[in-house]
């Protein structure tokens, strides 16, 4: 890190030296040139050499701070020996005027050296592979034989012979070579390298479309007369000024603009204003032939006007697939999960996975409103939208403008698993809050069951009872012969039966053999079956309402076999597993079990504890009555 701010320093070393001797030609008695040359190309070259710092100081670990402040000591340098030469022509030369005027007509080459080592270098350092290293030596070579076979061709100052001419193109050709070889690594960095890579160069991108378009204008100025200082100012900035400043931000602030969209724009209107003019000149030239001036001209506006927005969403299609394949790819990832969601082959809730995938975005949050509460997103959450209602937001884990126009852009996409995803959490809140309501019900149920039980079994079945032991005794007191013997006879049973109903209506209501437990109360209730009963159940420890609703059914599941089904025997096999109490009932009888008022009645009573009941009674294969009950219900 110290060596590359090292390296920033000689360069800025360098240049302040460069920019000191270019002031004393300008200034001094050579006066060479123009007074404003000086602080014109100072002032286009000191931008870079200040974000070059900037880059060293933000990112030391990156090599660009050196190469930025290579663009602009290396045209510094190149200036200053150009104006050393010049003053040969003067009347106060530097000592080796005449020299050094020499090697700087050759020297320009020497200009493109920072910007190939910034191409080759930017963003992350130079490529892996030899040839990529011998690319970098090789650009001083060829600059340095193109500053000595034009130098020397100027001092000659003779006929160049075919020998000479041969040098030069071969020269030449090498440096060119050099240069296409070294703007290469920017198409092999682009399709090798992640996302953080593809975006970093769409900046260079970006700025580097303005240079050809301000060199194109720069020559056009030139052709209608414009002076070359003014007609190349425009360019002159691009290079020096809108270059550096697009790769500095790419390397420290590459989420700072949209650039994808800005890029795949600019490209865009570029392209379709040149095909446009195309379109135009070729109505133009056709229809001219045929038709008057006037009608032919108007016949070219209408044809471009056309044709141009069609043309620009097509372009515009296109050149986003190319420039940013990162947001296609995201968007047909959505695309894709929306149609498995409209085929049932996914499940909607998992539309925040998907996104947090296309977007790379691990911290994303997709919130939905809930009924009867507030949706209180943090600030710059993308609200999600149904209408005018808000039904959520979306939340990113890193925000940038180029990360929330495509979150909208995804949100756009994704609206039908997101809207169906809140309809889905509202649609279980509200049967979640059913159970639970029905759960509080039914345990306020068990527990009037439990009181009415006890009621009937202490108070007043014992009433009757005192009662009827009370006669009884007064039965004993008579001869057995006499008429009242009898009719306390017939009350004291009348009184028995009583008592037999109200301990049969408080079994119904709540049977008092669970006091000792389910598994009691169970083998107490199958002993008085008529079929022999296999009962597999250990002692459980489950709520009253659980281990009562078990009861019930297994003894309408008794009753129905001992009624319709012509079994000889029946299995019972009851357990605990994962907080979940199940009891199985099997016979061996005919099947064929339809759902009726018994079956109905044995499945409401499950549901209403949050459980499950199942009947598999296939014709001549028994009857299998399954009843799982959750305990925390």
């Amino acid at each position: 890190m110290l060596r590359r701010r090292r390296s920033v320093a000689a360069a800025t070393v360098v240049f302040v030296a460069a920019a000191v001797v270019r002031a004393a030609l300008a200034y001094g008695p050579a006066s060479v040139g123009q007074p404003a040359d000086w602080p014109i190309t100072t002032a286009l070259l000191l931008p870079a050499l200040l974000l070059g710092w900037l880059v060293a100081v933000r990112a030391p670990a990156s090599p660009i701070g050196p190469a930025l402040a290579l663009t602009a000591t290396v045209p510094a340098l190149v200036f200053a020996i150009e104006d050393w030469g010049t003053s040969a022509r003067t009347s106060s030369p530097w000592p080796l005027a005449s020299v050094v005027d020499k090697v700087s007509v050759g020297a320009w080459p020497w200009l493109f050296l920072g910007f190939v080592t910034l191409v080759l270098l930017f963003p992350d350092g130079l490529l892996p592979g030899r040839h990529w290293r011998w690319i970098w030596v090789a650009m001083p070579v060829s600059a340095a034989l193109v500053n000595f076979v034009v130098s020397r061709e100027d001092a000659a100052r003779t006929e160049t012979t075919p020998a000479r001419a041969v040098l030069i193109v071969i020269a030449l050709a090498a440096f060119l070579a050099t240069l296409l070889a070294s703007a290469s690594s920017l198409v092999v960095r682009y399709r090798r390298g992640d996302q953080l890579t593809r975006q970093r160069l769409r900046w260079l991108m970006a700025a580097a479309v303005a240079v050809p378009i301000l060199l194109g204008l720069s020559w056009l100025a030139i052709a209608l007369g414009a002076p070359g200082t003014l007609a190349y100012t425009w360019f002159l900035i691009a290079m020096l000024v809108l270059v550096p400043g697009a790769i500095t931000v790419a390397i420290l602030r590459h989420d700072l603009f949209d650039i994808d969209r800005l890029l795949g724009a600019t490209v865009s209107w570029l392209v379709t204003t040149l095909i446009s003019a195309g379109v135009f000149a070729a109505v133009v030239t056709t229809a001219g032939g045929f038709f008057p001036d006037r009608v032919g001209v108007t016949t070219a506006a209408f044809v471009t006007a056309l044709l141009l927005l069609p043309v620009y969403h097509w372009i515009h299609r296109t050149v986003g697939r190319l420039v940013d394949p990162d947001r296609t790819v995201a968007l047909a990832r959505i695309r894709d999960f929306v149609r498995r969601v409209r085929d049932g082959e996914a499940e909607p809730e998992q539309i925040e996975a998907v996104l947090r995938s296309a977007l790379d975005d691990p911290g994303l949050r997709v919130l939905l409103h809930r009924p009867g509460s507030e949706l209180e997103p943090p600030a710059g959450a993308i609200p999600l939208q149904t209408g005018d209602s808000v039904v959520g937001a979306l939340v990113l884990g890193t925000t940038s403008a180029r990360r929330v126009r495509r979150a909208r852009e995804a949100v756009v996409e994704a609206r039908l698993p997101i809207e169906v995803s809140r309809l889905q959490l509202e649609l279980r809140e509200a049967l979640a809050e059913v159970r639970t309501s029905r759960a509080r019900l039914m345990d306020e149920v068990t527990a009037e069951r439990q009181r009415l039980e006890r009621d009937l079994h202490d108070g007043a079945q014992q009433r009757l009872i005192a009662i009827g032991m009370r006669l009884r005794s007064v039965q004993y007191q008579l001869e057995p012969g006499v008429p009242a013997y009898r009719e306390l006879d017939e009350v004291v049973e009348t009184l028995e039966d009583t008592v037999a109903e109200l301990r049969r209506i408080a079994h119904g209501v709540r049977p008092s053999r669970l006091d000792d437990g389910l598994a009691v109360a169970l083998r107490q209730l199958v002993a008085d079956s008529t079929l022999p009963v296999d009962l597999v159940v250990p002692e459980l420890d489950v709520g009253e309402s659980a281990a009562t609703t078990v009861y019930f059914t297994v003894g309408e599941a008794i009753a129905n076999a001992l009624k319709h089904s012509r079994a000889t025997r029946i299995s019972i096999s009851v357990g605990l597993t994962d907080q979940v109490l199940r009891a199985v009932v099997r016979d061996d009888g005919v099947g064929g079990a339809r759902e009726g008022f018994g079956l109905t009645s044995l499945r409401d009573r499950v549901a209403s504890v949050g459980g499950e009941f199942t009947v598999d009674s296939p014709p001549g294969s028994g009857t299998s009555i399954t009843v799982e009950i959750p305990c925390a219900s």
